[in-house]
């Protein structure tokens, strides 16, 4: 005869055992539940999307192109970043400052225009020229809008970068007259940013390749740059 107690007692055991397999596999799938949960969320906020997203590409723009305000006369290897010239002088007749003052304006090369412009407007400004319009400050206060697009923030060329100019002249006359701008005056002097002493600031001919500095007094023409 069997052992009724030695049946329970096994029934008992069998049955713990069961619960104890069911209870680890429901933990088990309960850290499955909430690593599968943290996985959603993660996606969630960081889509796949948004690591497949093309870069824009950067306008490439070469010597003669009509943008940025005006005729691009340089621009650097990659084609992003270069000067640009108004189509048209600024004035055919003006002084480079009023006060024979140093103006500490000697920055040169590519940019070095922007520099200069603000350093002579802050010494004249020192000096109490407020109200006389020169060179600098012409260039500085010009406001053009080509294509619905407004650019202000030109500035009187350095002695490099208004050379530049000198050597792209005929590209940057033919491209102004087509935009309705208008060429360089052959048989005339430019002013540069470059000063030469307190009393004297240097001038690019345009019907030569030399540069000469004149009284800043002296009456030139101004033809303002930007950058992009």
């Amino acid at each position: 005869m069997v052992n009724k107690n030695f049946v329970h007692r096994a029934l008992f055991i069998n049955l713990g055992f069961i619960l104890l397999l069911l209870s680890g596999a429901f933990s088990i799938n309960r850290e499955n539940s909430e690593e599968d949960k943290a996985y959603v969320n993660q996606s969630l906020q960081n889509p796949l999307q948004t690591s497949n997203k093309t870069p824009q590409k950067k306008q490439v723009y070469k010597i003669g192109d009509f943008a940025q305000g005006g005729i691009i006369f340089w621009v650097d290897e990659t084609g992003t970043k270069g000067l640009v010239c108004a189509k048209e002088d600024q004035s055919a007749s003006i002084i480079w400052a009023y006060s024979f003052i140093d103006n500490h304006a000697n920055a040169d090369g590519i940019y070095a225009g922007k520099t200069n412009t603000q350093t002579i407007i802050s010494a004249q400004e020192a000096a109490g020229d407020t109200a006389i319009m020169y060179a600098a400050r012409l260039c500085n206060e010009l406001v053009i809008t080509e294509s619905n697009k407004t650019y202000d923030d030109w500035y009187l060329p350095s002695r490099e970068e208004i050379n530049l100019m000198w050597q792209q002249r005929y590209l940057i006359n033919r491209v102004a007259v087509q935009h309705g701008g208008k060429p360089f005056t052959n048989k005339a002097f430019y002013w540069s940013s470059n000063e030469y002493t307190d009393n004297l600031a240097w001038l690019q001919l345009f019907y030569s390749i030399n540069q000469h500095y004149y009284f800043k007094s002296d009456r030139a023409r101004v033809r303002a740059i930007r950058a992009f």
